[in-house]
């Protein structure tokens, strides 16, 4: 998706160069992927539990070596 946006010259360059990204598209992206992660965590977070499962630890222990 093609977009214009106005940013903050000196923050994006700081993230370029600090996550040694090649592109800006790059370091916006990785900062969407960044943001999203953050905010499914901290979603998980809240939810900690309060969700009944019907499985074992041994059951999801295996279901995490399966992938």
């Amino acid at each position: 998706m093609r977009m214009s946006v106005s940013l903050d010259r000196e923050l994006l360059e700081e993230a370029q160069r600090l996550t040694s990204k090649k592109t800006k598209k790059e370091v916006l992206e990785d900062a969407l992927r960044e943001l999203i992660r953050k905010k499914r965590r901290e979603d998980a977070v809240k939810h900690a539990g309060k969700i009944e499962m019907d499985i074992t630890l041994k059951e999801l222990l295996k279901l995490r070596e399966t992938g």
